[in-house]
């Protein structure tokens, strides 16, 4: 998780030294300091994440350096290195805003242990700052929308992966936002500047899909006339986002692995490797340990893309999100020739029943038909498509809540049956937790 800068302030060479280097192989980047004036220099001119300064130093203390720290940043962490004789005056920095203490003599682990510890404290303080900020903006992680627990939870998890630069696999229903947490990864990972560079796996033949991924020479295959650069070398330092990666051929998984294993991939009619530094996230609306079990997926690459995991929740599983969806919608239409600004409630009323098989992708479809339909400055119900007002019964209004229950109800018996009463795998259908199931299926008397 690293990916923090650590300023070790130590007027023993010795030890600054050893500290240093022991926060390196744990993938620290690292400055060091032989004095609480260079590193008050340092803090001054770079970005510091975390200062492992000694106690007693000469000139400026390190109770001294503390106190400018909290004065320039109160974000930047620090932990105090301290004889025994001066445990008492440590307790007083814990006091005015240190992290942490630690004792000589000390262990190398111990030391790595407490900096990560702090890390990980103010990881997740920036990301819930953030994720409050966002929120309070009404958009999340690259300008998504909702606000509901299950997109909260997304968020979350989106910005604690996204300064990190192994594999994603992002897994959900089709038209379910899988390319925004794509995008919402990279725009609030280390390179948003980079190319965010897309490739649907599923839209190319097995040879031209080789050519877009990998690039080739001149002759390579019939019509090669010129050298062509492909998606991985195309995206640079940035990311390269692989789409429906279940449906890539078979032939093509083991280059893939072998580029993801290597760092390097061979156009295709070269005999000379390039080394890439793209980060790959990679998503899928398929169910790939199944793929893997029946021979469809190597069970490899599977692993090689699955190191960290994302699940996008189905548009049913965050149906408070719809107005704000619709909302955002609508506004995106706007213009001179569009006199629509809002919907009615009954409309809404049905919108918000539908359980969107299509998820959010659907819905937008939805929306811009009924805005083509309007001829007022609300969508009403007459505006939307018949296959929404014929699948459920409209309610008069306020009665709404009664029909979002009655839907609700009917998705779940219709999972129940799909699974053969597996509650477990019903649940995964509906995209929700177990335990809401099993407390909806109490609450509906099934």
């Amino acid at each position: 998780m690293p990916d923090q800068t650590v300023l070790v302030v130590d007027d023993d060479a010795d030890i600054r030294e050893i500290c240093s280097e022991a926060l390196r192989d744990a993938d620290y980047t690292v400055l060091a300091a032989a004095s609480g004036r260079e590193a008050r220099d340092l803090l001054d001119a770079e970005l510091i994440d975390i200062v492992l300064t000694d106690l007693d130093m000469p000139e400026i203390t390190g109770l001294e350096l503390l106190r400018h720290v909290k004065e320039r940043s109160l974000d930047t962490g620090v932990i105090l290195i301290t004889g025994h004789a001066s445990v008492s005056t440590a307790v007083e920095a814990l006091r005015t805003g240190a992290y942490d203490y630690i004792t000589k003599p000390f262990t190398l682990d111990d030391l790595v242990t407490r900096i990560g510890h702090l890390a990980e404290r103010r990881a997740l303080s920036s990301e819930n700052r953030l994720l409050r900020q966002q929120l309070k903006a009404g958009r999340g992680p690259g300008g998504m929308v909702g606000s509901s627990p299950a997109m909260q939870e997304l968020y979350r998890v989106i910005l604690r992966l996204a300064p990190r630069r192994q594999p994603v696999l992002i897994s959900g229903e089709s038209g379910a936002g899988k390319e925004l947490v794509a995008r919402a990864l990279h725009e609030c990972g280390t390179a948003p500047r980079e190319p965010f560079v897309a490739l649907d796996c599923a839209a190319l033949t097995s040879s031209l899909m080789e050519s877009e991924l990998f690039g080739h020479v001149p002759g390579a295959f019939t019509g090669a006339a010129q050298r062509r650069a492909g998606m991985l070398a195309a995206a640079g330092k940035g990311t390269l986002f692989l789409d429906e990666i279940g449906e890539l051929p078979v032939e093509l998984q083991a280059k893939l692995l072998r580029a993801l294993q290597e760092k390097e991939f061979r156009p295709l009619g070269s005999n000379q490797c390039q080394h890439f530094e793209a980060r790959i996230v990679a998503a899928t609306n398929r169910d790939l340990p199944s793929a893997v079990r029946d021979g469809n997926f190597r069970e490899d690459l599977f692993f090689r893309l699955n190191v960290l995991s994302i699940k996008t929740p189905p548009l049913r599983a965050r149906t408070e999100d719809i107005p704000a969806l619709v909302s955002f919608f609508i506004d995106r239409e706007a213009g001179p020739n569009n006199p629509v600004t809002g919907i009615s409630r009954q409309a809404m009323e049905v919108l918000m029943a539908y359980p969107w098989p299509g998820n959010i992708r659907e819905l937008r479809n939805h929306v811009d038909r009924a805005i083509a339909m309007s001829d007022g400055e609300l969508i009403q119900i007459g505006d939307l498509s018949p296959e929404l007002c014929t699948s459920h019964t409209v309610f008069p209004p306020g009665t709404g809540l009664k029909q979002m229950q009655l839907a609700e109800r009917e998705a779940i018996v219709q999972a129940l049956a799909s699974s053969e009463g597996h509650r477990v795998e019903a649940a995964n259908l509906l995209g929700i937790g177990k335990t809401t199931l099993y407390r909806k299926l109490k609450e509906y008397g099934l």
